[in-house]
């Protein structure tokens, strides 16, 4: 049977099992931290979207609103 290439004392492997392990959720929490900005902005993009697209159709009823006003109102008349 062959001998393992690398033996570490169950001491410092365990220690550096818990480092890797307390890097690991260390990494994902700022990971996370970080890409919350980015989804609020993504959501914040999206509204403004959104707003911008219901406004113009809106004006564009308003307009049009306006024109069959005009188009039937007597004093525009010639």
């Amino acid at each position: 049977m062959a001998k393992p290439a690398l033996r570490i004392p169950p001491l410092p492997a365990s220690l550096a099992l818990v480092s890797m392990a307390v890097g690991a959720v260390v990494l994902i929490g700022l990971t996370t931290l970080a890409l919350i900005p980015l989804l609020v902005g993504l959501g914040l993009l999206a509204a403004w979207l959104v707003a911008a697209l219901l406004l113009g159709w809106a004006g564009l009823e308003g307009l049009a609103a306006l024109e069959r006003w005009i188009e039937n109102d007597p004093r525009f008349q010639r």
